[in-house]
């Protein structure tokens, strides 16, 4: 994908952006959480599978998305 010069984008359109990746950014630390503590439940009682694990698929998520709103809001 190619890096858009947020320089030339609306206040507007930004403060729309910011918004959504917030709540991009909360949702999926929100369901990463609920998929740690799951794993956490399905390891102790089936054992360990590579459900435990599912969490760390969506961490690079986190951190890009993370990124890109700071990125928003500093403009």
């Amino acid at each position: 994908m190619a890096q858009e010069d947020l320089t030339k984008v609306s206040t507007e359109e930004l403060t729309k952006r910011a918004k959504l990746m917030k709540v991009a950014v909360w949702m999926i630390g929100i369901s990463m959480i609920l998929m740690v503590i799951s794993g956490i439940i399905l390891s102790i009682r089936k054992g360990f599978s590579a459900m435990s694990v599912s969490a760390i698929g969506f961490l690079p998520l986190v951190i890009i998305f993370s990124a890109q709103l700071k990125k928003l809001t500093k403009n």
